[in-house]
């Protein structure tokens, strides 16, 4: 039999591939990627239709010697990397790395099991060059707009936290739905309005129960007047109080009932886009964390004696389609498991929207027998619950309706007044026994429980008691800030994304600091503001969301082999550049007016951006050049503490000292700045007074510890004394304990490496690409290779490295996985490969890391 290789996405596939396969078949991975757009430099060749001038990717050179030595020795390579567009490239790019003369053919697995791998195998076939060419427009359309928009950002802007501020394609659409949304809560007027609520009783004396007030003189109640319709507002108390008291003398009777039966259907099984949301609304996962968890069910779960297998099918898919197999397996689980009653005549096929690629099937588990109870004891509890989440909606989506006995009845009340009382009952649960998909909070709070009641027999012409009658006040709430799962729900809607890169959506705006999570949802920062309004002045196209929906039909045109790849970037280079143009000359960040009169010449002052922040400037510039931090005109004494000396010199130089702002609040700077760089800071209300502050527990020592802030604007304090003294902690109540009997010490400043003192006295000489490339190649490639435990191995990718290089490794895998937890950069939340590396499921700090790693390197 002929030797076989095959090469996979992701090395964490390679022990679940090897249990299926026999020893003819050798299996790497390409770990990603192995050739992109270069990381410096344009790459595109406009001049020469668009030609890419793709490079070997500079971390992937052992990757790729690997892969060029396996394919050497096989008869047939196998091209496996992921079952979408972005796996189809990169089996494209593999193709094009491997020697000369390979024999190479593609399959995919859209779930990681024997059977499915297996049958894969039998049915090869040829590259699909028309979704490697969407790939490549999506890439270079992708490159064209950050490449060419984001260094005027970074020229005009600045402010992001790592110093690098970049635009995007789908990204800036992004973000700008967060900022209309802002602008949208902060323009909105809340309007008071008045809720009546009684309680009504049957004259046989029955359980009462709620009515509301349903309209006045044939005009139905609302919050607040409708344009276009007559309606009804009981707008304030006094209003509310003559309803209540015309309530109080009324007679009441029953002037209609209606009674249904209403039937709720089960909601389709996940797609990408579904299961991010309901991940976020059940458990707070970020789209992120949910992708990452679902990569690790896909990618290979050890069940035991059962074997390593994937247990849910491929889930970056924007299809609801479930296989025939998959039906009728899940159907003869159903009549099993709960019985018949609960089976619907024939299996369901949910409708797939029109823009959908439907590639791939829905998200389902790949066997409906491993139940979630069955599989508990292997994943982790992350994987438990996403698992779960997903094998209940696959379930419940073939089963039968869920039935309710529902009410609805009109009341008669005098003056014109007509009240509405509602209930249901549940009479058969249905798919309800296994699932029930959840709303966004606002949604929930906003149906509120009418529904969750049952009322008593009730007759036309009935007549009816009050119990009682009460008024609430009320307001209307602004449209709620997106929350992540919201914001994805919004894309899709507006046809903006694809299955693969919603998580990269969300990421992308919450690390450059354009957003922040406040209590679940995503506000923007000010510099998410500024970007998305410098973006909407230059370059209207990209912030359009209707341009960037159909730029994506257009990307599926060119999948399915109607459009041609480079016309498309010949079309959008035609409307964008001359934008580009323009934008580097006269691109700025907008001035924003305010009401505020200018303390000097009385004309109006505005809000004026400058590399990181507002500040107030006259509008009768350059008559007038008054200026001000923004913070200068909303500061109040009041809120620091009132023993505070303002008057107090410099404890440097003995001159002034000035009120100043920082990043951090307000602090006293030394007026002979920046010669003398004294700063003294004041503290709030209600802190310890520096004068009370402890004195430093270093022995020999006669200082104070003082409160500090490090750039980030993290509270710590040190020794008054410092450099003299190194005493330094992050809170006050352990500060003894950590430096008893230590003698008063100099501080030192750590030595960023070895390489200063281990550098020769005598001069070297190398060549400019050496001074770039070769310092840490040749460290790497000095140190020992190590033998690896079998689980780190799994997750290096190899049995043997030096230290260095699996470090490097390590962190390529946490990157590419998403471990890192979303709010805590510095907790590595581990997935099912890195568990058994920390020999936990619990999180570890990112320092710790290297410690864990000792114990599997021999």
């Amino acid at each position: 039999m002929e030797k076989a290789l095959v090469i996979v996405e992701s090395p964490t596939k390679i022990k679940t591939l090897k249990k299926f396969l026999g020893d003819n078949f050798q299996i790497e991975s390409s770990v990603g990627h192995v050739r992109d757009l270069p990381q410096k430099g344009f790459g595109i060749d406009v001049d020469n239709d668009f030609e890419p001038a793709y490079a070997t990717m500079p971390d992937k050179k052992e990757v790729i010697d690997r892969l060029k030595k396996a394919a050497k020795g096989a008869d047939i390579v196998y091209l496996a990397p992921d079952p979408d567009r972005e796996g189809e490239a990169i089996a494209w790019h593999i193709a094009a790395i491997l020697p000369k003369g390979t024999k190479i053919t593609r399959v995919t697995f859209n779930e990681i099991t024997k059977d499915a791998v297996l049958e894969a195998l039998k049915h090869p076939r040829g590259i699909d060059m028309p979704l490697v060419n969407a790939q490549q427009a999506r890439r270079l359309l992708d490159r064209i707009v950050g490449y060419k928009i984001s260094p005027i950002l970074m020229r005009r802007v600045q402010g992001a936290r790592d110093g690098g501020l970049s635009a995007g394609r789908v990204q800036s659409v992004a973000l700008k739905m967060v900022v209309d949304r802002e602008k949208e809560i902060e323009a909105f007027n809340p309007v008071e309005y008045w809720n009546v609520d009684l309680l009504l009783q049957t004259e046989k004396h029955e359980k009462p129960f709620p009515a509301t007030l349903h309209s006045i003189q044939g005009k139905k109640v609302e919050k607040e007047a409708i344009p276009g319709k007559d309606v009804a507002l009981i707008p304030n108390e006094r209003s509310a109080g003559e309803v209540v008291k015309l309530l109080q003398n009324s007679l009441y009777k029953v002037t209609s009932v209606e009674k249904k039966e209403k039937r709720r259907n089960p909601v389709a099984p996940f797609i990408t886009s579904t299961l991010q949301q309901e991940a976020s609304r059940h458990f707070g996962f970020s789209a992120a964390r949910t992708m990452n968890i679902a990569q690790g069910l896909y990618e290979g779960i050890d069940l035991g004696n059962k074997g390593t297998e994937g247990l849910i099918s491929y889930m970056r898919t924007d299809s609801v389609r479930l296989s025939p197999e998959a039906i009728e397996n899940t159907r003869k689980f159903i009549a099993k498991t709960y019985g018949k009653e609960f089976l619907p005549p024939e299996g369901r096929q949910f409708m797939t929207k029109k823009s959908a690629q439907d590639a791939h099937e829905a998200i389902r588990p790949t066997t409906i027998h491993h139940t979630p109870e069955l599989v508990k004891p292997y994943l982790s509890d992350d994987q438990n619950k996403l698992y779960s989440l997903i094998w209940k909606r696959t379930v419940a989506c073939q089963m039968t309706q869920a039935i309710y006995d529902t009410i609805s009845c009109d009341i008669e009340a005098s003056e014109g007044l007509l009240l509405r009382a509602t209930g249901s009952l549940l009479k058969f649960r249905g798919f309800l026994v296994v699932y029930e998909e959840r709303e966004d909070k606002e949604s929930s709070d906003e149906k509120g429980n009418e529904n969750d009641k049952m009322l008593p027999p009730l007759e036309e012409n009935e007549p009816l008691r009050l119990v009682s009658v009460d008024s609430q006040q009320s307001f209307t709430r602004p449209p709620p800030r997106f929350t992540e799962a919201s914001l994805v729900k919004e894309l899709e809607k507006s046809g903006i994304g694809r299955p693969s890169t919603y998580a990269a959506i969300m990421n992308k705006i919450q690390s450059r600091d354009y957003t922040v999570k406040e209590k679940g949802t995503l506000k923007p920062t000010e510099l998410g503001i500024v970007i998305a309004r410098m973006l909407e002045n230059s370059f209207k196209i990209i912030m359009d969301a209707g341009f960037t929906a159909s730029m994506e039909d257009e990307l599926e045109a060119v999948a399915e082999d109607k459009k041609e790849w480079k016309t498309l970037l010949k079309d959008f280079w035609k409307d964008f550049f001359p934008l580009v143009e323009i934008a580097e000359k006269e691109a700025f960040v907008p001035k924003i007016a305010t009401e505020i009169d200018c303390p000097e010449c009385g004309h109006k002052l505005q809000k004026i951006w400058a590399k990181k922040k507002y500040f107030y400037g006259c509008s009768n510039y350059p008559e007038c050049s008054y200026t001000t931090p923004l913070e200068a005109l909303e500061f109040n004494k009041g809120d620091y503490d009132p023993n505070f000396d303002w008057d107090q010199k410099c404890p440097k130089c003995t001159n002034e000292m000035k009120l100043r702002f920082g990043k951090f609040g307000a602090f006293l700077g030394c007026s002979n700045y920046p010669e003398c760089r004294g700063i003294v800071n004041i503290p709030k209300k209600g802190e310890i007074p520096l004068e009370e502050m402890p004195t430093c527990p270093a022995l020999g020592c006669d200082g104070k510890l003082s409160p500090r802030r490090s750039r980030f604007g993290k509270v710590f304090f040190s020794c008054s004394n410092y450099p003299d003294c190194d005493v330094i902690a992050n809170d006050l109540d352990h500060v003894a304990e950590k430096y008893e009997n230590h003698p008063k010490t100099p501080y030192v400043s750590k030595k960023k490496g070895k390489k200063e003192a281990a550098k020769p006295k005598g001069k070297t000489h190398a060549s400019s690409k050496e001074k770039k490339l070769g310092k840490k190649t040749k460290a790497a490639s000095n140190q020992p290779a190590h033998t690896l435990s079998p689980a780190l191995a799994a997750v290096v990718g190899s049995d043997s490295l030096s230290r260095p290089e699996v470090i490097k490794k390590i962190w390529e895998y946490i990157k590419e996985h998403n471990c890192q937890d979303s709010k805590n950069k510095r907790l590595i939340r581990p997935d099912t490969l890195l568990e058994k590396v920390f020999g936990s499921k619990d999180p570890i700090d990112m320092m710790k890391l290297s410690g864990v790693l000792n114990k599997h390197i021999g």
